[in-house]
């Protein structure tokens, strides 16, 4: 039998909703099948058990996002446009792909070497000698364009402050008077709150 770039895609594209929507457990065989307009023998041909077609479709999400923010950041630029660069590009995705954040969630227990795999990958393909993040925090400290700090820290409050809204929106949406996600000016008012946060915090005092 003879394989089809085109099929494959389809079922991809089934399965990512299918599985996005009901997780891996909830995720049925004859349902993608379904959506992709083929039969569930045909489906078998292309993948042979479920597990292997959720860990595909999983992995291909996430490279995704991981190339589109990756790409977008430079060692060379300043720093804080570096950061500004980058938390706006992670909010774009983010906000883009607000189940796929959802789908890395479900898995983070069960596939957290494949995640890593991913992340390291992407790091290599874009040419970079480990997280940029960390590199380019270190070069910056180095250089004295920020005060002396903890990197981890910084790259953890960049991401968690990001990543935050989106995973937790069901609850702080009904917490927090007027805050909806899903609000136009939403990414532009997070990426300058972040931003603001995270340079005021590290930021060389000059004296007067």
């Amino acid at each position: 039998m003879e394989r089809s770039r085109e099929t494959e895609q389809k079922i991809l594209k089934a399965a990512c909703e299918v599985f996005l929507k009901k997780g891996h457990d909830g995720g049925r065989m004859q349902e993608i099948a379904d959506k992709a307009g083929i039969n569930k023998a045909l489906l078998h041909y292309y993948f042979r058990s479920k597990d292997k077609l959720f860990r595909t479709v999983f992995k291909k999400e996430l490279r995704q996002m991981l190339e589109d923010v990756f790409s977008s950041i430079s060692l060379s630029d300043t720093l804080k446009d570096f950061f500004q660069q980058f938390i706006h590009t992670y909010l774009k995705n983010i906000s883009k792909r607000k189940n796929v954040m959802r789908f890395i969630l479900w898995e983070l227990n069960k596939s957290s070497a494949e995640i890593v795999d991913c992340f390291i990958e992407v790091f290599e393909a874009q040419g970079f000698e480990g997280n940029p993040l960390i590199l380019r925090i270190n070069q910056a400290i180095e250089n004295g364009e920020i005060r002396p700090l903890q990197p981890a820290h910084l790259v953890l409050n960049l991401m968690g402050m990001s990543i935050f809204p989106f995973i937790a929106a069901p609850i702080v949406e009904n917490i927090i008077p007027n805050f909806h996600i899903n609000d136009p000016d939403f990414l532009a008012e997070r990426e300058k709150a972040i931003l603001d946060i995270i340079w005021n915090g590290i930021k060389v005092e000059t004296e007067n």
